[in-house]
């Protein structure tokens, strides 16, 4: 298996759904109270992609990756419109020496949180600073992995775009001919997808 750094067609219609799943352990003793212990440490995404009437290009675009990637043997980029973007993202502490630094995104809720690993970030998207300041910095777009050197002790943060790496969830791909236009029929398909943590 490889992957293919390239995104799946964007234009998806209204009714699209996506995002993160868990799973929970729960067993519910006899006094009513359910014990609780989670399975996975990070979220695993899942999207169901609705292509509606597809003018022949698109059509030809999703049949060459879904071929290309021979169903769910690789996997490829996929922006996720729910949650695409980071702003100001602290993600290192500076050293005053070169440090290499995996680009996270952290999810807050209460006194909880969530760091989640982004290896996928949209080339020429990403910047960074230290303290607020720019920051010159090497970004491997294929790993997520920025290289810098900074003063120690500085807060070094990120901005940018990033993908999800998924793999169709099927190996089948089924069109419906709905409508008819112009150039003949427009040919509409529902397209599961699962993220790949193996990349």
């Amino acid at each position: 298996m490889a992957f293919i750094e390239t995104r799946l067609l964007d234009c998806v219609a209204y009714g699209t759904q996506g995002g993160p799943t868990w799973a929970t352990l729960r067993v519910p003793l006899r006094s009513g109270v359910v014990r609780r212990k989670a399975r996975r440490s990070q979220p695993l995404y899942r999207f169901l992609l609705l292509y509606n009437n597809l003018q022949l290009v698109s059509h030809e675009d999703v049949i060459a990756a879904f071929n290309a990637a021979r169903g769910g043997l690789h996997s490829f980029r996929l922006k996720d419109w729910s949650d695409f973007e980071a702003t100001d993202e602290e993600f290192a502490t500076g050293t005053g020496a070169g440090q290499v630094v995996q680009l996270t995104k952290t999810y807050t809720f209460g006194d909880q949180s969530l760091v989640r690993i982004i290896r996928k970030p949209v080339s020429g998207t990403v910047t960074l600073t230290a303290d607020a300041a720019p920051l010159a910095a090497t970004v491997d777009y294929t790993t997520g992995i920025a290289t810098f050197t900074t003063t120690a002790a500085a807060v070094v943060r990120w901005s940018g775009e990033f993908d999800v790496p998924v793999m169709f969830e099927s190996d089948e791909l089924m069109f419906a001919a709905n409508n008819r236009g112009p150039a003949g029929l427009f040919l509409t398909a529902d397209v599961g997808l699962i993220e790949d943590i193996s990349v």
